[in-house]
């Protein structure tokens, strides 16, 4: 006999596609809270998860799993009155709504889904919290933009769906959770257009399509119905106006499902107005931000510093802007491209939005000359944190900079004040780009334009185009001696020097380099000057003066030291390091390799790392290790490539590296030789890196599973469990910093960026 099903779902029309651990996840919050309600930026899920979820726990539920969809119900509506509808109730004589759910729930083991609540709130969280008091049995899944906001509420932020992310060679990097956003694009895609597939001719349009739709289902599925008329790379084209692109959708949805545009509007309309006044000022920054930088650009013309506050604390319990906290930085805000792109609509360009985009353009100037003014000091790896966190955000202010008539002069500033950015991060090639486009748009002479082009000659120079590098220092001492620029004329012999040591001038850059470690000023304020002290060890080395070399890097950890730096101290373990090797102390040469290794990891430094481990491989083949060395310097030569001239170009490293060629060369037999280089040649940075410090003994398989150590998978678990990272560091006894650094690994192995995709993540684990 066939049991009665009770309760009422709809029929899913399409398939449900991904969202697996998000599922675990909600069902684990029901299990052990009577409401639960996931929350979310318009399209992105809600109800299709909420539906899943009630579907797989029918049988939990003897009497019935209910859907009362209220996204069509006006606010004006008595909204027990609704759900004593949706359930089906009766009584006889009638009693007052609120009575009767209460007198035929108070009994019943049911689970009810409230979907679409955002604009009922007032009215839906004190009917639910009413009916729970009642029912000690019913279980209540909210669907809303926003909580209910009352006693027992478990929340859970439906995040966009999971997308693999691109290399710099148009290349899908494989993650290790699943590439939701497209299974759902294929699916969909296939429903209108049969024959397709993704395949790699067209993967690559697929992920940037999925990326440039934040990853949202609803915007994803639109996009696919275009399948029937257009290929991947035209609706990718399209998409500069996606707000008139994606508007066929399901006609027997609601009307704020039906198109994008419709979706997002929905959400602008539960706003206030500051709230929508803040969303309209937000939509000029390029990506994240801070609420100190929310407030510089927004604040004025009528809206306050209080509104703001207010603003960005209200969008984001609407699900408007999302909240991130990186590890080891401040809390950050950031709007999906969708979400900008509309409130870049309602701001509605003109004079308004050139000055929001002035005030933009003023906040990160001035962080930017703030960082160059306090690098030398112990700030250096939070302040580039914070750079790389506004990479986007710089970018889009160098552009209004060189785009914008009358704003050449700030171009020229930013740029410079960004060189520590361009050398310790290893954005060498950007650099270049900017510096270059600053100077074109702005030619005429100019204390700016002077130290413009001495930080280009700098970052030419590190990148390895030593002839450009002295053009522009002969350009940037001109230009400085004509406007009289002091400061730059200051600065001139240690970028000589560097120059000249890597044009291979050695007495020339032994003079310069000598010059500039006598200007006391320079040497004391000035970040670069100890990574002229190493450079001059450089050059004592290799004249065989190693005590000397010994000597000045002991005085440059000193001053390294005194002042909290640590970018130039990893230059200057480095060249101990080489000092060193050189000497025949070979254990610690290695020593010093590897503090320099962990200071550079720090950084990002990726011309760094690469030129410790190189010079890790020389230490090697010395201590007879020849297969390690053949490994690592592999690895090196093949991961140098894209960022610049091979060692720099310069001459004693390159007779080094010839000469531990050699050796390695005569120890391995030619299939070993072989094989060792083999397996450098396939790492990536982070396992060499791994392997040079001895913490990975060989490279693994291209396809091997992401692992994290027992550690970070009692760490992640942990965060799945909604624990800080404060509370995680009480409850494992180490340190919030420790505790910091495990979200970060565990962020980068997994390839995802919050607590809540590291939680589905460990749902989806055995």
């Amino acid at each position: 006999m066939a049991t009665r099903r009770v309760g009422r779902l709809p029929d899913e029309l399409t398939s449900f596609v991904g969202r697996r651990g998000a599922i675990t996840q909600v069902k684990r919050l029901l299990s052990t809270s009577r409401l639960v309600t996931v929350t979310g930026v318009a399209g992105v899920g809600k109800s299709r998860l909420a539906t899943r979820v009630a579907r797989d726990l029918r049988r939990a539920f003897p009497d019935g799993v209910w859907l009362v969809s209220l996204a069509e119900v006006p606010a004006t509506r008595d909204l027990a009155q609704v759900l004593v509808s949706g359930l089906g109730l009766r009584s006889s004589p009638p009693d007052s709504a609120e009575d009767l759910l209460a007198e035929q729930l108070a009994d019943k083991r049911m689970l009810i889904i409230l979907d679409g609540c955002e604009h009922l709130l007032e009215a839906c969280g004190p009917l639910v919290g009413q009916l729970l008091a009642t029912s000690p049995e019913l279980r209540v899944l909210v669907t809303s933009r926003a909580p209910l906001a009352i006693a027992g509420e478990q929340v859970w932020p439906v995040p966009p769906l999971l997308m693999p992310r691109l290399d710099s060679q148009d290349r899908v990097v494989q993650r290790a959770v699943g590439h939701e956003a497209l299974e759902l694009f294929a699916d969909r895609a296939s429903a209108v257009l049969p024959d397709f597939s993704i395949g790699p001719d067209n993967e690559a349009e697929v992920v940037r399509l999925c990326q440039q739709l934040d990853g949202l289902p609803l915007a994803i599925e639109l996009a696919a119905v275009w399948m029937r008329s257009l290929s991947v790379s035209e609706i990718l084209a399209r998409l500069s106006d996606r707000y008139r692109l994606l508007t066929w959708g399901d006609r027997s949805a609601a009307p704020h499902h039906q198109s994008l545009r419709a979706a997002i509007e929905w959400s602008y309309d539960l706003c206030s107005p500051v709230e929508q006044a803040v969303w309209a000022r937000l939509s000029v920054f390029a990506d994240g931000f801070e609420l100190e930088a929310a407030e510089a650009v927004c604040v004025g013309d009528g809206v306050t510093v209080e509104d703001v506050f207010v603003g960005v604390a209200g969008l984001v319990e609407k699900s408007v802007l999302v909240k991130e906290d990186p590890p080891d930085a401040r809390t950050r805000y950031r709007l999906l491209r969708t979400i900008q792109e509309y409130g870049r609509e309602r701001l509605g360009g003109g004079t308004k939005e050139l000055v929001l985009r002035r005030r933009h353009r003023d906040h990160f100037l001035l962080l930017a000359e703030r960082v160059d003014a306090e690098w030398l000091g112990p700030d250096q790896v939070e302040w580039l944190a914070r750079l790389r966190l506004d990479r986007a955000n710089l970018r889009s202010a160098m552009e209004f900079c060189c785009t914008e008539p009358g704003e050449t002069d700030e171009a020229l500033r930013m740029v410079a004040a960004l060189r520590f950015f361009w050398l310790a991060s290893g954005a060498l090639r950007e650099g270049i780009s900017w510096l270059g486009e600053a100077l074109q748009v702005s030619p005429g002479p100019s204390p700016q334009r002077a130290r413009a082009l001495l930080v280009n000659a700098l970052v030419s120079g590190w990148h390895g185009d030593s002839d450009a590098a002295s053009d522009l220092l002969a350009e940037a001492q001109g230009m400085a001696h004509e406007v009289r620029a002091d400061a730059v004329l200051r600065l001139v012999p240690q970028t000589a020097g560097f120059i000249d040591l890597l044009r291979g001038h050695h007495d020339s850059a032994m003079a310069r380099f000598a010059e500039a470690l006598e200007e006391e000023e320079v040497l004391r304020h000035d970040g670069l000057a100890m990574v002229s002290m190493s450079c001059l060890a450089v050059l004592q080395i290799s004249d065989g003066e190693l005590q000397r070399a010994v000597d000045l890097c002991e005085r440059c950890l000193e001053i390294c030291e005194e002042h909290g730096e640590q970018w130039a101290r990893s230059w200057c373990e480095l060249v101990l390091g080489l000092a060193r090797w050189r000497q025949g102390d070979l254990d610690n040469a290695v020593s010093h390799l590897h503090e320099c290794l962990r200071i550079k990891q720090l950084f990002g430094d990726v011309l760094g790392e690469l030129l410790a481990v190189e010079i890790e491989s020389w230490v090697a083949a010395a201590q007879g290790r020849a297969a390690r060395s053949a490994q690592l310097s592999a690895a090196v030569n093949r991961l140098w490539q894209p960022v610049g001239s091979y060692l720099f170009g310069l001459r004693p490293y390159a007779v080094w590296h010839a000469e531990t060629e050699a050796k390695i060369r005569n120890a391995l037999p030619t299939a070993e030789l072989r094989s060792a280089r083999k397996r450098g040649a396939e790492s990536t940075l982070d396992e060499l890196i791994e392997f040079a410090l001895g913490e990975r003994h060989a490279a693994p398989a291209a396809d091997a599973p992401v692992r994290l150590t027992p550690r970070e998978r009692e760490v992640a678990r942990l965060v799945a469990q909604g624990l800080s990272n404060r509370q995680i560091a009480e409850q494992l006894v180490i340190s919030k910093r420790t505790s910091d650094s495990h979200l970060e690994h565990i962020m980068s192995k997994l390839g995802v960026t919050s607590r809540a995709q590291i939680a589905v993540w460990v749902a989806e684990q055995p």
